[in-house]
């Protein structure tokens, strides 16, 4: 019988296998949220998720959702300067219900 491998590290080959990021890269992200993309929209928005290449981030309804997308470039760079190695080709914005 095969000898049990710890949790985490099964859950990050199976995250390395979807396209996502290490899960220390997904909660660091949720707590640094507001310094990527500001307090305003921190407080309206959230990351939802990270799979290859996409971020994929919660607004609280649709104005919020335009100006993901307008920051969307911004938005980028920030990931990139937070999360050095890492990049994101895009980002999409959905409205939470």
């Amino acid at each position: 019988m095969a000898e049990p491998k710890p949790i985490g590290r099964t859950l990050e080959q199976f995250l390395e296998h979807m396209g996502a990021p290490p899960v220390s890269t997904v909660s660091t992200l949720a707590s640094r949220w507001a310094e990527i993309v500001g307090p305003a929209l921190a407080n309206n928005t959230r990351p939802v998720e990270v799979v290859d290449g996409v971020l994929v981030v919660a607004c609280d309804d649709a104005m919020w959702s335009s100006q993901i997308g307008w920051m969307d470039g911004q938005i980028k760079t920030r990931f990139a300067e937070v999360f050095d190695g890492l990049e994101i080709r895009r980002v999409s914005a959905r409205i939470s219900s």
